[in-house]
């Protein structure tokens, strides 16, 4: 395997919260860069529906990413956002800008897999030339039933295309430790009933280095969908934390790496499912100050849910700070601050991630289940999903 020099997270929270000291303001470490608004289904629990494939398409251009991306500094977290990033054939080159520019630790890519040849020429071009960057694939599933799953994203065979693609890059997994491969599932009406099954059915086919389950929310293309039940959605969170502490979760990458990501997942999990249950904020949103949003056309946010825009790129020859750096900026971040909260786990993730004492208390169980993960990479016979 091509050992890949990744670097680790302590030091930049440390670094960021020296930048931040007196109420500084950075770039925002933890950004979400929408890539394209083309898409080739049509999911009913979209909360984005509505500005896909727009007539005409005002998508940024490769040389408009990368002056943007010069405007900034470091990009710990960079996570991509569309339509489907890889209707984009120079995603790997916006991928590498960024890596080149703002020294990225983690991507995190989300597809549908449906383009199984592009998706393996770009993981391949980015891992061998950023080796620096981990690259998360997160591979889109919300149902193990095929026909199910083809009907949730309104595309006929669907379902096969992706166990393609999956099956394309295997070999990749081998060889690149800075790969790692998630599955993505959106909690919704149409799937809840069945969410133990799909949970349990995606471990033993995708063999996962990570299980996401989003919580539905916004305006999707079929408002009902965000009908989540909490109770349902407790009992998936209660079975995954069982199974991990049991050893029945795959540990496909590094240990080191899983076992904190794991974690860190539950943590998540678990304000996503106090916020829905209490309606209230459980931390302070760092959205607009350490976390913000860059749409395909320029558009420049705190958040997806809230859409404060701050401007457009295009209008300040795409300097990103002439945006972020004002009082306006200042006030949208001092109201996200100030009690605002969703069930978005990327908001979550942010304001997770540079809690420092939350951070410390991740990394010492990370510490204390080290001895059990390092033990190997795969599962022991027990009973539950075995991979």
């Amino acid at each position: 395997m091509n050992a890949a020099r990744t670097r680790s997270y302590l030091p930049h929270l440390v670094r960021t919260r020296l930048r931040t000291l007196g109420g500084r303001r950075v770039t925002p470490p933890f950004l979400t860069l929408y890539v394209t608004t083309r898409c080739d289904e049509q999911c009913i629990h979209c909360y984005y529906w509505d500005e896909l494939n727009p007539k005409p398409n005002r998508d940024f251009t490769l040389e408009e990413f990368d002056k943007t991306l010069a405007s900034m500094g470091e990009i710990f977290n960079l996570f991509i956002g569309g339509g489907e990033p890889f209707l984009r054939a120079d995603l790997a080159d916006i991928l590498l800008a960024a890596a080149r520019r703002n020294d990225v630790a983690n991507v995190y890519v989300p597809t549908n897999g449906q383009h199984t040849g592009r998706t393996v020429e770009i993981l391949e071009e980015t891992l061998t030339k950023a080796p620096a960057m981990r690259f998360h694939l997160n591979l889109s599933v919300d149902h193990v039933d095929e026909e199910i799953h083809d009907r949730i994203r309104g595309k006929t065979r669907g379902h096969q295309r992706l166990l393609a693609t999956l099956d394309a890059i295997r070999p990749l997994r081998k060889r690149f430790s800075n790969l790692i491969v998630h599955t993505l599932t959106t909690v919704m009406k149409e799937n809840q009933n069945r969410i133990l099954e799909i949970y349990e059915e995606l471990q033993r086919r995708f063999q996962p280095d990570g299980a996401s389950f989003n919580y539905c929310r916004g305006h999707p293309l079929d408002p009902e969908q965000t009908e989540v039940d909490p109770a349902i959605y407790r009992r998936l969170m209660d079975r995954m934390e069982q199974d991990f502490k049991a050893g029945r979760i795959s540990h496909a990458g590094p240990s080191e790496y899983t076992g904190a990501n794991h974690i860190l997942d539950q943590e998540i999990r678990r304000t996503v499912e106090r916020t829905v249950v209490r309606q209230r904020a459980q931390f302070s949103c760092v959205s607009g100050r350490l976390a913000g949003v860059i749409y395909s056309n320029g558009d420049v946010v705190e958040c997806e849910i809230n859409n404060s825009k701050l401007g457009n790129l295009r209008d300040v020859d795409y300097d990103f700070r002439r945006l972020w750096f004002t009082d306006e900026a200042r006030e949208v971040a001092h109201k996200a601050a100030d009690g605002c909260f969703c069930t978005h786990e990327c908001g979550h993730y942010a304001s997770t991630i540079y809690r420092f004492p939350k951070v410390v208390k991740i990394a010492a169980k990370t510490l204390a289940e080290r001895p059990r993960l390092v033990k190997g990479n795969t599962l022991v016979e027990q009973d539950g999903p075995q991979t």
